[in-house]
């Protein structure tokens, strides 16, 4: 028997979720962790507060996925759990660096393995020191466009962006980051892995201005 599709398990799901069949908070767990998990460190590092900000995801989802209207809108109510939790611990590295200055994201990721493969995790720390010097809001549009691949309109749905406001950003953000990038091999091949393109910034179609 084949497997279900990814449209006929959300269905599937939507339907346990609505209906509060026993057992769909695990069925949700299963289906999105390896989403919610790739989100998270490619948008903050692997770091020691990934695993628990995992966790914070699923509790926020769990409690309010009975809001949900549609068994379309599970995936991009997930990843906007995901980005609002990554938004809220930006902006607290923010606030720790001004105390601790001396940690940086290399010696916290340190901590914990993280990313098994050698070679990603060494991109993943570097694309993250770039990123850091984007605006919360731009490093997440780049990460859910050029990195995740999401659609321009699917991005603005998540971040309750307009389309226009989207397409600004990731501009802005794929100039400068494709600048440092560029500069280096094992870095441009992770993201050009991940992104599916040349890494030029002019892949911004998804919808109309708004």
């Amino acid at each position: 028997m084949p497997n279900p599709s990814q449209k006929e398990r959300q269905v599937g799901l939507y339907e346990s979720i609505q209906t509060q069949e026993p057992g769909w908070q695990r069925r949700a767990y299963d289906e999105y962790h390896s989403l919610v998990r790739r989100l998270l460190i490619n948008a903050l590092g692997p770091n020691a507060e990934v695993e628990d900000l995992i966790g914070d995801v699923f509790v926020a989802f769990l409690e309010s996925a009975t809001r949900i209207r549609s068994a379309e809108g599970l995936r991009s109510y997930m990843v906007s759990i995901a980005m609002n939790t990554v938004r809220r611990e930006l902006r607290r590295r923010q606030r720790r660096r001004a105390w601790f200055a001396w940690e940086d994201a290399e010696s916290a990721a340190e901590r914990v393995p993280g990313v098994d493969d050698p070679k990603a995790k060494a991109a993943l720390l570097q694309l993250s020191r770039i990123l850091e010097q984007l605006t919360v809001d731009d490093r997440m549009v780049f990460i859910l466009h050029m990195v995740e691949k999401l659609p321009v309109i699917d991005v603005a749905e998540s971040l309750n962006m307009s389309v226009s406001t989207v397409k600004r950003r990731l501009r802005r953000s794929s100039e400068r980051v494709l600048r440092r990038v560029a500069r280096n091999s094992l870095l441009a091949d992770y993201v050009l892995e991940k992104s599916g393109s040349n890494l030029s910034g002019d892949n911004l179609s998804g919808g109309n201005d708004a």
